[in-house]
């Protein structure tokens, strides 16, 4: 192996491996070619001003000073943390929360019954437009944190202590997404709010206990009230069910009265006009009739009269 000896160079030499250097480093960082990787957008800026956007792959440029790029990672979802900090990935994440005091000075917030409440947040956003992002605004990241925790301030402080920390979870996010997506907008940052998650709402801890019986009286009101309400929906239905068998039954006993009176009173309308006919053959017929229902079940003797007391007749045969 050859040993150069640097001593041995002249001047010129060492200018020329000086200039040979910083043309490689112009090549590579302000040649002709540049290169956008898959997540992101390259801004081309002629002079300083914004001439063109470039996607993804190898492209090339007027050298600088004439041209430069500056890249955006436009196809990924960031996010801001407010109240904690995360640190690493997978498994291995740390978080830092509220016991630190700065993040627990960057938590807490007054609801709209005036109660404190510490609650970390998470808002993910994406670059819609690089240019926007890069040029409207000095920090827009540092802005968008700003935004953010204005708008969660304003949000959770129109709202009571019991929605925060129980229903109106889902309202709460909702509505911070779209007053910061309006900001962002009147701002032209090139944002789009993606997600709000509302990671972890507690009490102070110096009340965390007063708060847990009074969510843990809340769950048994609910339970009694669950019971409660399974209760009447089994009554009711039973109820319900006795009054149309009861509504039922009488209309079948007012069915068979009418019509059984209606029976009797064509009957009589039929026997009337037969009497018309005839009155005293129909009497004589509707008397005869009427014994015979009277006696049908009674026990007859005749007596003869000639005979005295001592001999009667048995009619049902037998003497």
């Amino acid at each position: 192996m050859k040993v150069v000896d640097v001593q041995s160079f002249g001047p010129k030499q060492i200018l020329l491996v000086l200039l040979s250097v910083i043309a490689l480093v112009w090549l590579i960082k302000g040649g002709p070619f540049y290169v956008i990787g898959p997540e992101e957008q390259g801004v081309v800026l002629t002079f300083g001003k914004q001439t063109s956007v470039t996607e993804p792959g190898f492209h090339f440029k007027l050298p600088w000073p004439i041209q430069t790029v500056l890249k955006a990672p436009v196809n990924v979802v960031q996010r801001i943390e407010i109240g904690f900090r995360s640190y690493g990935s997978g498994r291995n994440t740390e978080y830092v929360g509220f016991s630190d005091p700065d993040m627990l000075r960057e938590a807490q917030m007054l609801t709209g019954d005036e109660n404190i409440i510490n609650c970390s947040i998470i808002v993910q956003y994406r670059i819609s437009d690089a240019g926007a992002y890069l040029f409207n605004v000095r920090e827009p990241r540092g802005t968008l944190i700003d935004i953010s925790e204005a708008s969660i301030r304003q949000v959770i402080g129109d709202n009571a202590i019991d929605a925060v920390l129980t229903t109106g979870k889902l309202d709460i996010q909702n509505r911070i997404i779209e007053q910061v997506q309006e900001m962002t907008d009147n701002y032209s940052m090139g944002i789009d709010i993606v997600a709000v998650q509302l990671k972890d709402v507690q009490p102070p801890s110096q009340v965390s206990d007063a708060f847990k019986d009074v969510a843990t009286a809340r769950e048994d009101m609910q339970s009694y009230i669950n019971e409660a309400e399974g209760y009447r929906n089994q009554v009711i239905p039973e109820a319900r069910a006795d009054s149309v068998s009861a509504v039922n039954e009488a209309m079948g006993y007012s069915a068979v009265r009418v019509n059984r009176a209606n029976g009797e009173a064509e009957r009589f309308t039929m026997v009337a006009a037969e009497y018309a006919k005839s009155p005293q053959v129909t009497s004589a017929r509707i008397h005869l009739e009427m014994l015979e229902s009277v006696l049908r079940d009674m026990q007859i003797t005749i007596v003869d009269q000639s005979a005295g007391a001592l001999t009667h007749y048995n009619l049902d045969g037998g003497m």
